[in-house]
């Protein structure tokens, strides 16, 4: 559009009117500045910890109190963002709701409601849009420092077993909580049945350290908390205090190594490996990480021969392509849960089986089929959705709240970042302000010297 600049002289210039901001750019609500977010996000971390050591110090805890804080806590972080005006309008809404309506629609065809089929994808959308509502420097400092807690329990836990399990007795409240029998699961010091290898430990073998769980309890979801913070580290490492980042680094290698996790040894490598590519990294690319692990699953089987029946990360990728062989319409559309058991170590097909097909690629698509603008945002999606592929091959452990409430908070935090990125560059001015306009003339008439211009 053109506008008329004139002088009281009766002179008149026509120049381009000042361009706006691109919709994409306009300023969105700013959130009130609020610890809740990041309160939440502690409490879904860190709440089967503290119910365990009321368990075992104070009073028993059963399954009630596990699920009544669980719920709670999704409640709230589903809240707090509209109080502080923090809400991401658009997908996450609407794919919350979608999510609700087909659990619903499943339930009718299995003739039964299973809650927590909808409380594991639940978390994603409620998580997101609550990392959104975090605005601020606060949160890196508060990551900081639960990261430091957890390495201080896990170091307690590998030089002083016996005192830690005096204090936390994991397998007493596992076996109250989920009415898990202790001598189908539990070792005798009173840890998860996997925090001890039946082979030598895939990390330093000669160390003489079960696998470490720290405040998660069990040691898949301290491999799984090890990616987590990789993905943190690496995706807002500039965000973070700079005395803050070469400690918060040794600490996850100490943590990978008390862990011994195979998973997530692979998984932070992929990460890394892709860290000094992220340039070139396109946007589409998340979208891409699980139809190319799946084909690479299918490969791995045809050239190298992988059979099931092995626990090891061969054995498993087999396992995992021989229940995709063996699936049925009915597992695919997501109306039939009687191959449940059969899906334990398999995570694509629990998800698949969970939801339905048709919703999974409507998931993965709401979350990482998106342009991403930012070079950290792009890498931040592209590390959660490799974290979540790889770890689908072989377990579907990622949906615990204990870990999935700070992987889906990062990628909220993340897309708030870069639509903040974007509205600071909108307001940079795109070429040299206009001069500042005259005072008005008296009419248009006596600017124009007796011609009146309009021109669009």
């Amino acid at each position: 559009m053109l506008t008329l600049r004139g002088s009281a002289a009766g002179g008149g210039t026509l120049s381009p009117a000042p361009r706006a901001a691109p919709a994409a750019y306009q300023q969105p609500a700013v959130p009130t500045a609020s610890p809740l977010p990041e309160s939440l996000l502690m409490a879904g971390t860190l709440f089967n910890f503290i119910l365990c050591f009321v368990h075992t110090n104070l009073v028993p805890v059963g399954l009630l109190p596990v699920v009544g804080s669980e719920m709670l806590i999704l409640g709230l972080a589903l809240l707090v963002p509209f109080t502080l005006r923090g809400r991401q309008p658009g997908r996450m809404d609407y794919l919350l709701i979608l999510l609700l309506v087909n659990w619903l629609m499943l339930s009718l065809f299995r003739q039964g409601a299973n809650l927590k089929l909808f409380r594991d994808v639940a978390i994603i959308p409620v998580f997101v849009m609550l990392g959104f509502a975090s605005c601020g420097g606060a949160l890196h400092r508060r990551l900081f420092w639960l990261h430091m807690v957890i390495l201080a329990f896990g170091i307690w836990e590998a030089i002083s077993l016996t005192s830690f399990v005096k204090v936390f007795s994991v397998a007493d409240f596992f076996a109250s909580s989920r009415g898990v029998a202790n001598d189908d699961w539990w070792i005798d010091n009173g840890l998860f049945l996997n925090s001890v290898r039946p082979e030598a430990r895939f990390l330093i073998p000669s160390l003489p350290l079960h696998r470490v769980s720290s405040v998660f309890l069990e040691p898949v979801s301290m491999g799984n908390y090890v990616i987590i913070s990789t993905i943190w580290l690496a995706g807002f490492w500039q965000q973070i205090p700079r005395p803050m980042r070469i400690t918060g680094a040794v600490a996850t290698v100490l943590l990978l190594i008390g862990s011994d996790s195979r998973m997530a040894t692979v998984t932070c490598l992929a990460i890394l490996l892709a860290l000094p590519l992220r340039r070139r990294i396109p946007w589409f690319a998340p979208a891409l990480t699980a139809p190319l692990v799946i084909a690479g699953m299918f490969l791995a089987v045809s050239l190298f021969g992988l059979k099931t029946g092995l626990d090891d990360f061969g054995g498993r990728i087999a396992y995992s392509v021989s229940v995709f062989r063996t699936f049925g319409f009915e597992d695919y559309a997501g109306t039939s849960l009687a191959r449940m058991l059969d899906v334990q170590d398999a995570g694509f097909g629990y998800l698949i089986m969970s939801q339905s097909l048709i919703m999974v690629l409507i998931l993965w698509a709401s979350l990482f089929l998106r342009r991403t603008v930012t070079v950290e945002n792009r890498f931040i999606h592209f590390a959660i959705a490799t974290y979540l592929a790889l770890n689908l091959t072989v377990s579907w452990s990622l949906f615990s709240i204990k870990t999935a409430a700070l992987l889906w908070f990062l990628l909220g935090r993340a897309n708030r970042d870069e639509q903040v990125a974007l509205q600071e560059a909108g307001r940079e001015p795109a070429e040299e302000p206009a001069p500042a306009a005259p005072p008005r003339p008296r009419s248009a008439y006596h600017a124009t010297g007796g011609l009146i211009i309009k021109s669009t």
